[in-house]
């Protein structure tokens, strides 16, 4: 049976909805071209009143089911029908189109008759139908008409509250300070009463990361939304960049519909699409390696041979070591600039004086003495200079260095910095300080008293000696002694010379001078005697 006219429909209602299916119609038809063809078969789950009227869904030939659109008109049944995509017709607000759309892939698709029925008493509740009209219909349903006519009021009221307009996707990546970071995608729903945030693990999301992996391994995959997943950044430079980009399936949000349109003046029907919204969404993250890194110390002391009171210090050759799990190069931190290089402190220990040389071994004698302890504030590989320690007596001395990543604030990098401490004996280490000696000469004993009697130094070192003089005053005491007789001596020589006497003998040989008579052949009076000249 054929169905009557629906006089209770809102008239505004009814007449904006024929007109929109007629343009809609049309536009499709010329603009699109001819769609596929199909054919309204029969009923699907639904009541059908004793005098042949039908409540619930309709059928299709290839099995899409579907509620009327505009009761009134000539039942679905054995017309032609093609799809149609409303969208961008302007006819329906976004929100009414997601109202629709909530009913269609809702119950549209329900095999149960109730669901079904109910369902179709909904969407015409929503198109305007009153509820004296609703309870008119719903007496279609026979014994469950009450049922289907409750069914549908409950229906009206969760659409309204959970009709989309679409779907949002946001990826969330962050990178540690060490190990591995994160990935999260939330999924945020558009609902017409407001947006909502869906619970953890809602819906299946495909991801694909670059500059980094999956913590099982691979760098695309599908994690639930909501959840946290462990990534690896990949790169070994110092900073490290990751991008993800998340994209989900067809889920059951949003207000996109599909409505079969016929060929004829009928029926358009809204036809069940149980999934018709997607989202899809990026980020990218930049930020310091969460790799750890060794920095290892090459050291030279800057004395191998001082004396004490030499001030010496340790020059430091800086690098970074490599193997399995490490950053091959020097960390990084985030700055209010940037990225700025990591500090690390390298404690210096002068240990010594020791009174023999010093031997090669793991770690400093238990109780060894030290000297000093200075410290070097250190940011990259490279070369540095300590800070210098005074050498205090004569033995041997070395320098050992040390790394502790405690000294480091672990938000400033020190939980990404190994610790490292150096040998105890290593021989660029090592300085020997000795007391300068002065060289005494070898006097004979004779000559000496002598020497010491004509300068009068013997009756001043037993005085000066027992002073404290140390031997190099009393040596520099006699050496003056020494020569203050010398002068006198050279005086001595130049006296003698003016009153020389010449040897008659040497004045007639042939090839021979005449010989000035000097010390050997003239005697120099002495103050008693008298001197004759010549």
């Amino acid at each position: 049976m054929t169905h009557r006219p629906f006089t209770l429909i809102s008239a505004v209602c009814l007449a904006g909805l024929a007109v929109f299916l007629g343009v809609l119609h049309g536009a499709l038809t010329s603009a699109a071209g001819p769609a596929r063809a199909l054919v309204g078969d029969g009923h699907g789950p639904g009541y059908q009143s004793a005098d042949g009227w039908w409540l619930g869904a309709y059928h299709f030939d290839d099995g899409a089911l579907g509620f009327c659109l505009n009761p009134g008109k000539v039942a679905p049944v054995g017309l032609q029908y093609s799809y149609a995509d409303p969208a961008g017709m302007g006819w329906w607000t976004p929100e009414q189109s997601a109202m629709f759309a909530y009913f269609a892939r809702t119950w549209a698709g329900s095999s149960d008759r109730l669901t079904a029925a109910a369902g179709q008493l909904a969407t015409w509740m929503y198109a305007g139908m009153s509820e004296p009209d609703a309870r008119e219909h719903a007496a279609r349903a026979g014994a469950d008409s009450d049922r289907v006519y409750a069914g549908a009021v409950e229906m009206l009221a969760e659409a309204r509250s959970r009709a989309s307009t679409g779907v949002r996707a946001a990826v969330v990546v962050e990178l540690a300070e060490t190990g591995a970071g994160r990935l999260r995608v939330e999924l945020t729903v558009d609902r017409i009463a407001g947006p909502e945030l869906l619970p953890s693990g809602a819906h299946p999301v495909s991801v694909s990361l670059t500059g980094a992996t999956l913590d099982g391994g691979g760098s695309t995959g599908t994690i639930r939304s909501g959840t946290d997943v462990a990534i690896r950044p990949t790169g070994s430079e110092a900073s490290v960049a990751v991008s993800a980009t998340a994209k989900t399936g067809e889920l059951p949000y949003g207000n996109r519909i599909t409505v079969a349109l016929p060929t004829t003046d009928a029926q358009a029907v809204l036809i069940a699409e149980p999934s018709t919204a997607n989202a899809q969404a990026e980020a990218h993250a930049t930020g310091p390696s969460p790799l750890p890194f060794q920095p290892q110390v090459g050291t030279r002391t800057s004395l191998a041979e001082a004396h004490p009171g030499a001030e010496i210090a340790d020059h430091l050759t800086v690098s970074v070591a490599e193997g399995d799990g490490l950053l091959p190069t020097w960390g990084v931190r985030s700055g209010d600039d940037g990225f700025a290089a990591v500090t690390a402190v390298v404690e210096s220990t002068l240990h010594g004086p020791f009174a023999d040389p010093i031997a090669r071994s793991p770690a400093p004698p238990p109780g060894s003495p030290t000297v000093c302890t200075v410290e070097t504030v250190i940011d990259g590989v490279g070369e540095y200079t300590t800070p210098t320690c005074t050498l205090p007596a004569d033995g041997y001395y070395v320098w050992t260095e040390r790394i502790d990543p405690g000294r480091t604030d672990p938000d400033a990098g020190g939980a990404r910095v190994h610790p490292w401490t150096s040998e105890f004996g290593i021989a660029t280490e090592i300085t020997r300080a000795q007391t300068p000696t002065v060289p005494v000469p070898e006097i004979e004993p004779a000559l000496t008293q002598t020497r010491l009697a004509d300068t009068g130094a013997d009756a001043l070192l037993p005085a000066v000696w027992g002073s404290g003089t140390g031997v190099a005053g009393v040596l520099l005491l006699i050496a003056g002694r020494l020569r203050t007789r010398g002068a006198r001596r050279a005086r001595g020589r130049r006296a003698a010379l003016e009153g020389a006497v010449i040897d008659p003998e040497m004045v007639d040989r042939p090839g021979r001078a005449p010989h000035v008579s000097g010390r050997r052949n003239v005697r120099p009076r002495r103050a008693r005697s008298t001197w004759v000249g010549p």
